[in-house]
């Protein structure tokens, strides 16, 4: 059983028997986490979270006559989580880590989070937390402001599966456009934020960077989310947000230092690699995001070259041909 399910199902019982007061039994216990959080849970189990609890120091006392528990002084309060040395300072660099998401208000709720863990902290940590975190550094993507207001509706809208009114300014135009939209799934990238939906316009799943909304509001009619719809069916997680764009098997080929960097990481979670006699390698794999393949091989120079899909090799040619020329070349 995780530290987390046991700390979830003391926490609990701890609050029946603080808030409800109405003496339950190991049964009552069972039940109600079943019933409210969807976990089974025997009573012997229950009965080993009890004594753990009073080893804690929990005044839980069994009323013979009413057949369950109680607490006999209700001051007492569950002791704060235990964190190593190393649990606050991976809390310290999450913490950091979450600067690439300052624009967006899961930064500010995320940030209270780690304040009110901290306040947890038992009184006799004493190692610096400054010490801790004084040499790491975290580097995040530059970010686009997004309206606080924007982002409240569209949750509501997402979580409450509210059709929205949205002004979206796209790249090139000068004026915002009107769309109506259901919202069916957000998705943070890079540091930014995509929301992907229905489209009434153009009757069909589109994807709205959230910096472009400029205005959003909620309307009154709900909707049902598409059915048999997936994420992958628009977004590679590996790749990127791009949608419209068919699933292509690649295939590009990396030489000289490129060639010993790429196998150290995994770039898609399908990929394979080739080795080639002369010490070069070919990473093939699957994705639907070829204008963001695109971009991946732009970061590797000459030492990077689309051969599959010969659609994609063609762009890339023009590509690198139209940037060749803005030096003279």
């Amino acid at each position: 059983m995780s530290y987390r399910a046991i700390t979830r199902r003391i926490a609990y019982i701890d609050a029946r028997l603080r808030y409800r007061q109405d003496y339950p039994s190991k049964k009552d216990f069972a039940q109600g986490l079943e019933l409210e959080h969807g976990e089974t849970v025997s009573q012997k189990s229950i009965e080993r979270d009890l004594e753990k609890m009073k080893d804690r120091g929990a005044p839980i006392e069994y009323d013979p006559r009413r057949h369950g528990y109680y607490y006999s002084e209700m001051s007492w309060q569950l002791p704060g989580i235990d964190l190593t040395e190393g649990d606050l300072m991976a809390l310290m660099v999450g913490d950091r880590a979450l600067e690439g998401y300052r624009n967006s208000p899961y930064y500010e709720e995320l940030r209270s989070v780690f304040e009110r863990l901290t306040t947890l902290l038992p009184d006799n940590v004493t190692v610096s937390s400054e010490d801790l975190i004084a040499h790491v550094s975290v580097i995040s993507d530059p970010v686009t402001r997004i309206d606080k207001e924007v982002w409240s509706v569209v949750r509501e809208g997402l979580y409450k599966q509210r059709t929205l009114a949205i002004h979206y300014k796209a790249p090139g135009h000068d004026d915002p456009a009107i769309r109506i939209i259901d919202p069916l799934h957000l998705i943070g990238h890079r540091g930014e934020w995509y929301l992907l939906c229905w489209s009434h316009h153009h009757e069909e799943v589109r994807i709205y960077a959230l910096f472009r909304i400029k205005k959003a509001k909620l309307r009154n009619e709900k909707f049902t989310r598409p059915e048999g719809f997936t994420l992958e069916q628009y977004i590679d997680p590996s790749f990127g947000v791009f949608v419209n764009e068919g699933a292509a098997d690649i295939a590009v080929r990396f030489d000289g230092d490129a060639a010993s960097k790429i196998p150290e990481r995994r770039w898609h979670s399908d990929q394979e690699v080739e080795r080639l006699p002369d010490g070069g390698i070919i990473v093939r794999f699957r994705t639907n995001q070829q204008s963001q393949v695109l971009f991946w091989v732009s970061q590797w120079g000459p030492n990077a070259e689309i051969l599959e899909p010969s659609e994609l090799r063609e762009r890339a040619r023009e590509w690198f041909a139209g940037a060749a020329g803005r030096y003279g070349i």
